[in-house]
Parts: structure tokens; C-alpha cells; sequence
């Protein structure tokens, strides 16, 4: 039997922990009740269970329990939260703020309110993928109702500058959210001293299931209109909530904040490794290398390769990506590397190494080896 490829595309999901997987199980087969049935013990037994998902939640991240809500994934909760946030402010503005290097679901969702009257400022990023922050405090005007900027892109692993940009939207009193997807349970985040109104995140990514993940609701956050943030969205709890998906995501959680520090230091030394032995025997070089970024994320210029025919002429040996899995079956051109100003040609010669709990240096021997016979 041949041997599975070796993972390099942790950005994109990960495997589910078994620690997870074994804390989720009894509620599917024995505590099955539903969290909403206040009248008997299955209903309580799942309501205490979610409880717990957000008392673990609020420990990784120092939020308070009652700003978690859960939804379907990151995803749900960037149409929700800029959506919301948008209605609820028509009367004193429309004006939003965001970059041309954010996820496809934050644009998607900016195109889809600028058919209904949004005013969208699209802040261009520098060839390491970073935004000019005195040009986001001079673009926010009277009728900005919100700023939104990842934290950790998930192409190139460029971390925002989160802190200075939360303290200029408190100083103008407007909306602060951020996507945290790749931040989530492997960066330190602290929600209440960042200045942070809105962030979302996914379990899949931290090794827990698909389908679930969370916003966190700032619950002294306005709008200018002075509606309370948490008011907005609490639709999102309506209907059955997802006890096992719940309790998954509060698991993993869980180990990530006891294991944050460890696997951090343990795949930022992978990552420096990696990139020395790329840029020593000249097979390429680092998108975003002058910038502050992730460790989890490397977005790799090929010396002498197309990306797309590396990737499937070496399927059955390493399982790497050209960036998003939102993009991956179209093979396009990164928006992430153009708005970074890099041409065609480079960005076709780019592809995404992420690193996971897994990773070793033998894998990554392998995936220099590949790399450097990939024309072979």
C-alpha cells in the first residue's frame, strides 16, 4: 500500500485530536439531549456542556463568557457580525474599512453590502503585506461604522499590527473587527486589552471539528448610533445548537492554551529551518519575509517551478497548496500575493507550506528534497 503524502496544508484544516474526538463523543451517543429543553436532565446535561465550551473559550483568549457565540465556522460569523453592524448603523454611516488583502469572506461580503449602499474603503497592502496604519486612522471618517483586518493572513502568515489598530478605532469611536482564523489557539490573543469589538474563529483549525466556530462579542462595544454590539447578533443563537461540535470546539481549546507556548516554539524552529535550508541551496525564497508573521504559515516563491504543475506532479508525496482552500479548485492567481504587488509570474511560481503538531524535519527534508528535484 502507498504511503499517505506528507501534510503541509494545516492553514486549510487539521486532523480532529483524539482527546477531542473523545470528549465529543458521549454527546452523540449518550448525552443527545438538546441544549434548549430547560424541563429535563438530557436538555440540562448539553446546556451545562456548552456553558463549559465557553468558560474554556474565554480562558484561551480573556473574554468573558457571555461574549461567546457560536456559529457554523468563520465564515458565518464575518457575514453576521458585518452585516449586523451595517444595518444596525445605517442612520449614522455606511462607510466600512478593510484591505485587499483580507479573506475572500470578509471581500465577498463587502461586495455583497455595496450593492445595498455600503461605502467601502479598500486599504492596499506593501510588498510584505502590511497596511500603512496612519493611512487607516486618516481614512476613517464621520461615517465610519467599522474597521476590518485579519489578524494572521492566511496566505502569507503576516500578522497585523491588532493592538494599534484596535487603539485607533477606540480614539475614533468605531467598530473594531478582526478575523483570528489563523490566529486562533496558536498566537497569544487577549480580547480585552486589544481593543478588539469583533473576532472570529474556527475549531477545524486547532484540531477540532468541522462546522463549528465562534464570534466573540465585545459587550461594551456601540455603535455610534449607540446600539450595544451584543444586541445585534443575538440571532445567532437561535435554533438547535450543535452540542458535539460545541464541546469539541471547547476542547480544543482547551489544549491549546496548555500547549500554545510548546507548539509554538517548537514550529517556529521548523519554520526557520525550512526557510534557511531553501534560501542556502537557493530553491527559493519567502513572500512577506520582512514582515512580522506567523510561524504556522510559510508562502514560498519556487526558483525555477510552476506552482500548479509542482503541486500535481507531486500530489502522491507532499500535500502543499497555492494558498486558500476558498481558491484552491480554481487555481487563480492570489489576490493576497497581487495586492502585495508581485507579478503573475512570481505569484505562479508560489505556493503555501503550513505547519501543524505533526511536523517534523525529516517531512520537511523530504519536501526540500522534492522541491529541489521537482523538475526531475
Amino acid at each position: 500500500m502507498n504511503e499517505e503524502p506528507i501534510y503541509f496544508d494545516f492553514a486549510s484544516t487539521t486532523p480532529v485530536n483524539e482527546e477531542v474526538y473523545k470528549a465529543m463523543s458521549p454527546y452523540f451517543l449518550n448525552y443527545y439531549g438538546n441544549a434548549s429543553s430547560s424541563t429535563h436532565k438530557q436538555g440540562e446535561i448539553a446546556s451545562k456542556a456548552i456553558e463549559e465550551a465557553r468558560n474554556q473559550v474565554s480562558r484561551l483568549v480573556n473574554c468573558k463568557e457571555n461574549e461567546v457565540f457560536f456559529t457554523s465556522g468563520s465564515t458565518e460569523s464575518i457575514k453576521l457580525a458585518m452585516s449586523q453592524v451595517f444595518y444596525n448603523s445605517l442612520d449614522t454611516g455606511t462607510h466600512i474599512i478593510t484591505s485587499t488583502a483580507e479573506h475572500k469572506a470578509v471581500l465577498d461580503t463587502c461586495k455583497d453590502l455595496e450593492k445595498i449602499g455600503a461605502q467601502v474603503t479598500y486599504l492596499d497592502v506593501d510588498e510584505n503585506g502590511k497596511i500603512d496604519v496612519d493611512l487607516l486612522e486618516n481614512s476613517i471618517g464621520s461615517d465610519t461604522i467599522l474597521v476590518a483586518l485579519m489578524h494572521v493572513n492566511n496566505e502569507t502568515g503576516v500578522i497585523a499590527d491588532i493592538r494599534d489598530i484596535g487603539a485607533i478605532c477606540k480614539k475614533k469611536n468605531v467598530l473594531f473587527f478582526t478575523d483570528a482564523t489563523q490566529s486562533y489557539g496558536k498566537l497569544p490573543l487577549n480580547f480585552q486589552e486589544e481593543n478588539i469589538d469583533l473576532l472570529c474563529f474556527n475549531a477545524h483549525k486547532i484540531y477540532g471539528p468541522k462546522g463549528i466556530g465562534g464570534l466573540l462579542v465585545n459587550t461594551t462595544a456601540k455603535t455610534k448610533s449607540g446600539v450595544i454590539v451584543k444586541g445585534l447578533i443575538e440571532s445567532v443563537n437561535l435554533g438547535t445548537q450543535n452540542v458535539p461540535g460545541i464541546v469539541g470546539l471547547g476542547k480544543s481549546s482547551e489544549l491549546a492554551k496548555s500547549e500554545l507556548h510548546v507548539n509554538y516554539d517548537k514550529i517556529q524552529k521548523l519554520n526557520r529551518y525550512l526557510t534557511q535550508e531553501l534560501y542556502q541551496l537557493e530553491l527559493g525564497t519567502v513572500n512577506g519575509f520582512s514582515a512580522s508573521r506567523s510561524p504556522y504559515i510559510l508562502n514560498i516563491q519556487l526558483a525555477n517551478q510552476d506552482a500548479e504543475s509542482f503541486i500535481l506532479k507531486h500530489k502522491n508525496t507532499v500535500s502543499v497548496s497555492m494558498g486558500s482552500a476558498c481558491n484552491s479548485r480554481l487555481m487563480q492567481q492570489s489576490h493576497v500575493l497581487k495586492s502585495m504587488g508581485l507579478s503573475k509570474e512570481i505569484a505562479d511560481r508560489s505556493i503555501r507550506i503550513s505547519f501543524g503538531a505533526t511536523t517534523t524535519q525529516a517531512q520537511l527534508d523530504t519536501l526540500i528534497y522534492t522541491i529541489k528535484n521537482g523538475n526531475n
